[in-house]
């Protein structure tokens, strides 16, 4: 005999049985979510794109909390799951009784929208630890981050993720007694909405060692950290990462330098490595500081081990703007089974957008010399690689006679729109001399050609990135 459901907590009349006060958990967070999926697509359409990070995220569910008093109780933990400071410099703090419900605090020290400064209140400070559920923060300040705000999120016994932009740490040092008790992920980037922290004014010295005390702090207990190359410092290889799986290091490259094989050194569980320094910016823009302007890139080292000795388990490897000759290839363990060679860029303002650089470092006259390099890489599966120009025979030709047994093969063109025309890609799709070439791979599952005809920002979550597959 079916059974009827238990009446919803607080109900005191009589509702239809067809009503979402009835649905279980799991289809109402679905619907929850188409919901807020229509959402985003009608407000970021007639949204500035610097503004998207300012949007108040349970806004969908608004109208619909106001139906009844049950169907508030089901939306709270979804509107207030998301939360930023905005009136915090007026001493105000987010109801106590909202604290359950948050899961992500945004914190900033001025607003993008309108450029107005906000101040952190203590009250502020103290919410962040006593969040009961609190999983993910996300700081942005123009100046340097109070330490203050560091030491409160440290006693979070639920944070798993801290992510800073627009980097500065060149404050008051950091207190010994940061904890961090939870922290799996970190993100410590020099990049912020549309540009990168100018490090001509940072006090480096101070920085670095503040930073150097944080990660110090953290690297015994990290699964994953992104972080700028601005922000590794010649000891940072003396810290111990014993359970780090996966590294991304974006934007410039260290000062002093400090090569890849180094950087990994004390880094035993390491998966995902990914380095993506930007590259060398055009002589056409002669006016930027020395510090945006990155040295050509030799990301190996002749006098370290190979990666296979001191990352054992290191399975996947992205490198961005290396030169053909570059000893990391030869680093690279035998048994590699992704390898993604990128051509990042480098947001650094907000008038000029992004710069064109001449040219990649692995164009189509110095790929080849390239995947002689790669002849080692024997249980490679999967390739994928940043061009500026079109795919060609004689580029499936190459990679095939070096990699047979690539199963997975992707190319990306980020550049679409300064190099051709559609018309003319449609004809290379259809060259028979590719579709011959292509028999060289005997495992081959997956081709994928990208083009991209808008640039994107530093956050990938936000980007606004049209591609043709």
């Amino acid at each position: 005999m079916p059974t009827t459901a238990p009446e919803p907590a607080g109900y005191s009349g009589s509702l239809s049985r067809s009503t979402l006060v009835y649905l279980p958990a799991d289809i109402l967070e679905q619907i929850f979510q188409l919901l807020r999926s229509a959402w985003v697509t009608d407000i970021y359409a007639s949204t500035p794109l610097r503004f998207d990070y300012e949007l108040f995220q349970g806004e969908y569910l608004l109208p619909l909390s106001t139906s009844c008093r049950i169907m508030r109780a089901q939306t709270l933990p979804y509107i207030f799951r998301e939360l930023y400071n905005w009136d915090s410099s007026r001493g105000t703090v987010w109801p106590q009784s909202l604290w359950p419900y948050c899961k992500i605090v945004h914190i900033r020290d001025r607003t993008v929208r309108t450029a107005m400064k906000l101040d952190i209140s203590e009250q502020t400070i103290h919410a962040l630890s006593a969040m009961p559920f609190l999983v993910k923060v996300t700081l942005r300040f123009e100046s340097s981050i109070p330490s203050r705000i560091l030491h409160a999120l440290s006693l979070s016994p639920s944070l798993l993720h801290l992510e800073i932009y627009q980097a500065r740490v060149d404050g008051e040092p950091l207190p010994f007694s940061l904890t961090f008790p939870a922290l799996e992920t970190l993100i410590i980037s020099t990049a912020g909405f549309l540009s990168v922290v100018d490090q001509d004014e940072v006090d480096r010295d101070k920085q670095s060692s503040n930073i150097h005390s944080l990660l110090a702090v953290l690297g015994s207990r990290l699964r994953e950290i992104r972080i700028s190359g601005d922000l590794i410092s010649p000891a940072f290889p003396t810290i111990e990462w014993k359970h780090l799986q996966k590294l991304v290091i974006t934007e410039h490259t260290p000062t002093p330098y400090v090569a890849v094989p180094d950087i990994v050194a004390n880094m035993p569980a390491l998966r995902d490595l990914q380095v993506l320094y930007t590259a060398p910016v055009s002589h056409n823009f002669p006016d930027l500081p020395t510090s945006r302007i990155s040295p050509v890139l030799h990301l190996g080292s002749t006098t370290c081990s190979t990666l296979s000795d001191t990352c054992p388990l290191l399975s996947s490897v992205t490198l961005g703007n290396l030169l053909p000759g570059d000893s990391i290839f030869a680093q690279l363990p035998a048994t590699l089974s992704s390898l993604r060679l990128r051509a990042p860029v480098d947001p650094y303002n907000d008038n000029m957008g992004f710069p064109e650089y001449a040219h990649y470092p692995l164009n189509q006259d110095t790929l080849p010399r390239a995947l002689d390099h790669m002849r080692h890489l024997h249980d490679l599966r999967e390739f994928c690689i940043d061009l500026d120009f079109f795919v060609t025979a004689s580029l499936i030709q190459a990679i095939g006679s070096t990699l047979p047994q690539i199963e997975v093969l992707e190319f990306n063109i980020p550049r679409y729109q300064f190099i051709a025309s559609p018309h003319r890609f449609n004809k290379n799709d259809r060259d028979p001399a590719i579709l011959l070439a292509l028999n060289l791979f005997s495992n081959l599952r997956h081709l994928r050609t990208t083009m991209n005809f808008m640039r994107f920002f530093d956050d990938p979550h936000y980007s606004r990135e049209v591609t043709a597959q």
